[in-house]
């Protein structure tokens, strides 16, 4: 059974799910400006063991939109973070961070590491914004002549302009097919925009666009000691070096390649993804 309930957090509500009971675990979710909903399934099973919480990140999803006026950074996130955990009266957390939720989860262990117990990066974002450009290109390069046909047709009905949610969520469903090995799940998991969700994610990403584009946080955390397991898909577009960067700039990481698996592990390599992660809580 899931409880749900909305948590001010610096003059904002941040929408949270809790479901299980044990020792916490709280998921951050990728983006910037996506939300929660993916991961919730795919991880549900740790309930049996654990406490989950899911939530929103600022200006995401089901919580509240933010001022495209007022300025925001990366460094906001992670303060969010501290104050849930504060919020929800936990001692010490374990983080789950996927994609740019793994960024914000080796930020947090910078700042935070005393209130952390360990965390898991799932296919990180890259530390650095010159991974973050060849992953994008790798996307681009593996978009096929129908695909990109089918992306100019879609564009030519303006489906942004005319808020036409089908429209976009196609577009969407497109071009995440590069993050996927195994291009069957790719055509199963349909996005989920809502006119209301996807303005919100253009807010957010408008205004993070700017540090985003020049970053680097591999120096920032060289010598990080907290417990952690990374785990990569070799087919991520994400290149493999930059969560290889993660591991070794973490004192006693443990990283994962999972073979012919894209930026999903959850959904592409489900129950290798689970056992590992289940055996690195219990050590």
């Amino acid at each position: 059974m899931y409880h749900t309930e909305y948590l001010q957090i610096d003059n904002q509500e941040l929408f949270t799910k809790k479901i299980g009971s044990g020792d916490p675990v709280l998921f951050l979710h990728g983006g910037p400006g996506l939300f929660h909903d993916y991961l919730v399934q795919p991880f549900k099973q740790l309930s049996s063991n654990h406490e989950l919480i899911f939530f929103d990140q600022r200006g995401s999803g089901a919580s509240s939109a933010l001022n495209p006026n007022r300025e925001i950074c990366i460094n906001d996130f992670v303060a969010d973070i501290e104050s849930l955990r504060q919020a929800l009266n936990f001692s010490t957390i374990t983080l789950i961070g996927h994609s740019w939720g793994g960024l914000l989860a080796v930020l947090y262990a910078n700042e935070f590491g005393e209130n952390l117990k360990s965390m898991i990066l799932i296919d990180p974002a890259p530390g650095n914004s010159s991974f973050d450009k060849v992953g994008r290109n790798t996307m681009q390069n593996r978009l096929t002549v129908d695909d990109k046909e089918e992306i100019y047709s879609i564009m030519q009905t303006n489906p942004f302009e005319k808020s036409d949610m089908d429209g976009i969520n196609r577009f969407v469903q497109i071009n995440e097919k590069p993050r996927y090995f195994d291009q069957s799940y790719g055509s199963k998991n349909k996005p989920a925009f809502t006119f209301d969700s996807l303005a919100k994610l253009q807010i957010v990403s408008g205004l993070l666009n700017e540090e985003l584009d020049d970053y680097d946080i591999y120096q920032r955390i060289q010598g990080l000691d907290t417990k952690t397991l990374v785990i990569h898909g070799d087919y991520d577009p994400i290149p493999v070096k930059s969560s290889r960067k993660y591991s070794e700039m973490i004192a006693g990481s443990r990283f994962l390649l999972l073979n012919d698996c894209g930026h999903f592990p959850f959904i592409e390599k489900k129950e290798e993804t689970l056992s590992n992660i289940v055996d690195f809580l219990n050590s």
